[in-house]
């Protein structure tokens, strides 16, 4: 399944990078997370891994909203590509998942695209209506994205 959605921020594509680069800004603007953290060792970029966490998590670690992913591709034309690592609480709903963020200048500021590919694990096909009903939700948080970005000075 592939969802695809996209915004213009009033912001260089450099500024969209640089604060999307920041994994402490995630919180900010994707109405799921609550916390990000680090888990490898890797630089930013290529490689690097991360972890995100929901809202309402506990010690346990594995809770539904805790997710890990490793960013696969990081290129300023091609775009950053996040994959999903994890397969247990939401993750255990796909079989792959990841994510490509690309910004494009555009008039008035920059062009930010949005798109979800994720196969569903077999058991869960029943699913897919409501991933797709629910694509609105990439947008809203790219409205997210949107109104935090352009609040920074």
């Amino acid at each position: 399944m592939r969802l695809e959605s996209s915004i213009v921020i009033r912001k260089t594509p450099e500024e969209i990078w640089a604060f999307l680069g920041n994994l402490e800004n995630v919180s900010k603007w994707d109405r799921g997370v609550a916390a990000v953290r680090q888990i490898s060792q890797a630089p930013q970029g290529v490689g690097m891994e991360f972890q995100t966490l929901g809202y309402g998590e506990g010690t346990d670690e594995v809770k539904a909203g805790r997710m890990s992913y490793r960013i696969t591709k990081a290129d300023p034309v091609e775009g950053c590509t996040v994959a999903l690592t994890s397969a247990d609480g939401n993750a255990r709903f796909f079989k792959t998942a990841s994510w490509n963020f690309r910004v494009m200048p555009t008039t008035g500021g920059s062009l930010l695209v949005c798109v979800a590919e994720f196969t569903l694990r077999l058991r869960y096909l029943f699913l897919a209506p409501i991933f797709y009903a629910k694509k609105s939700a990439i947008q809203f948080d790219l409205w997210g994205l949107k109104r935090t970005l352009e609040q920074v000075p």
